[in-house]
């Protein structure tokens, strides 16, 4: 962090010296055809080999001078690479958090007690319905929810932090309760992800939630982590300690935050949750710190090529591509490369114009605990991402401006 203050000064949010995390799609090969898959998965595309995997593991074990805390393996699905679980082995010894988001249809027993001993902190499998018929469908191949859920109880069984994600879009919001019931009832954490108009989901951006369903969608999912926060408080006033675990309901939409601190405020107490990250009481100078949308800020993706982006929601060009690991200095492309500082800077937030009102994240108090999300921003308005994030409640009448011009 005092590397981050001193390369860049004292700033909010914070802009470390180098990402927190990275989050590697690291193949394009894919046994689904999911509607919404950000990478277009399942086509044949150059990847890096091993040796050229390890060259990267390498690098990011040495960033800034000081390495990388958190890899996620991504894709595609990461463990349809052949050499997944050497590059995992190989990655372990490199790097201080290990991570896999996949589909779940690849974890039989064996591979979870591979991924086990490979050493990997934490998997999450992508269901995105309570029943076969709805997850099903949207991924494209009959089978695939029964398999993810066994996915599920193969990694717990092993002991590996396990996690439910699930993408909510207008074909299957009403799975959420029941999304959350299957959580609860297998014994994983739970994560939203937001729906992003990019890769494949470009075609379908009629999916996409309105302001109001994203908002009731955070509110819902923000009960359950406040819930949990206000009994551990009650059982540590009554007992002096409290076993709750609190890390357990998370959505990827930098409004989480806000949501969480309202909900929080309703009932007395001092609490959010900023997007992806640990549960905070109390401490709103740390979200400030953190900053929601942490689009090379806090993180940032690789393509399988080695291609450098701000994030695997982005969608892929010349824009968005920054350098690639193999041939360019990643600290230099860290430090210096105008995209990721339009993306740290709040204060240029831009705002839009909505019957003569200003609507948009550049006026909005909370702009520094949130930010809006910048990838959803890219995608609506042409690649500018300072413009306003049309899924914000706050912004709605820039949301109906929007979908009354495209009818």
């Amino acid at each position: 962090m005092m590397k981050g203050v001193e390369k860049y000064g004292v700033r909010i949010p914070f802009t470390p010296a180098g990402p927190f995390e990275i989050v590697w799609n690291v193949t394009y090969q894919c046994n689904l055809r999911c509607k919404h898959c950000y990478e277009n998965a399942g086509q044949k595309r150059p990847e890096l080999s091993t040796d050229e995997a390890k060259q990267v593991l390498d690098k990011i074990a040495k960033l800034s001078g000081i390495g990388l805390p958190a890899l996620s393996f991504s894709g595609g699905e990461p463990l349809a690479r052949k050499d997944f679980f050497e590059l995992a082995a190989y990655a372990r010894k490199r790097v201080g958090y290990l991570s896999i988001a996949s589909n779940g249809t690849l974890i039989t027993r064996d591979n979870a007690k591979r991924i086990k001993d490979a050493g990997v902190d934490y998997v999450e499998i992508s269901i995105d319905g309570a029943t076969p018929g709805v997850h099903d469908s949207f991924r494209g191949i009959p089978g695939a929810f029964e398999r993810a859920t066994d996915g599920v109880k193969n990694s717990l069984e092993e002991g590996v932090d396990t996690c439910i994600a699930t993408v909510l879009h207008r074909d299957n919001i009403n799975e959420l309760n029941k999304l959350i019931g299957l959580s609860k009832q297998l014994g994983t954490m739970f994560m939203h992800f937001n729906y992003i108009p990019t890769g494949r989901a470009k075609a379908h951006v009629e999916l996409d939630l309105t302001p109001n369903q994203r908002y009731e969608v955070l509110e819902t999912i923000g009960k359950e982590i406040v819930g949990l926060y206000m009994q551990k408080k009650e059982e540590e006033i009554k007992w002096g300690k409290s076993d709750i675990k609190v890390d357990k309901f998370f959505s990827t939409c930098p409004q989480y935050a806000s949501v969480t601190k309202e909900l929080s405020q309703r009932q007395g107490g001092k609490f959010m949750v900023e997007a992806h990250y640990a549960a905070k009481q109390g401490v709103e100078n740390v979200a400030n710190f953190l900053g929601g949308c942490g689009a090379g800020r806090l993180y940032c993706c690789l393509e399988p090529n080695g291609d450098i982006k701000p994030c695997v929601f982005f969608q892929t060009s010349k824009e968005t591509v920054l350098g690639n690991m193999l041939k360019d200095s990643f600290e230099e492309i860290w430090d210096t490369n105008p995209l990721l500082w339009k993306l740290r800077i709040r204060e240029d937030l831009e705002d839009c114009s909505v019957d003569g009102k200003k609507v948009g994240c550049g006026e909005c108090p909370d702009k520094y605990i949130c930010g809006g999300c910048r990838a959803r921003a890219y995608s609506y308005f042409d690649g500018n991402v300072k413009m306003p994030d049309v899924g914000c409640i706050h912004n709605e009448p820039l949301w109906e401006k929007i979908s009354n011009s495209r009818k």
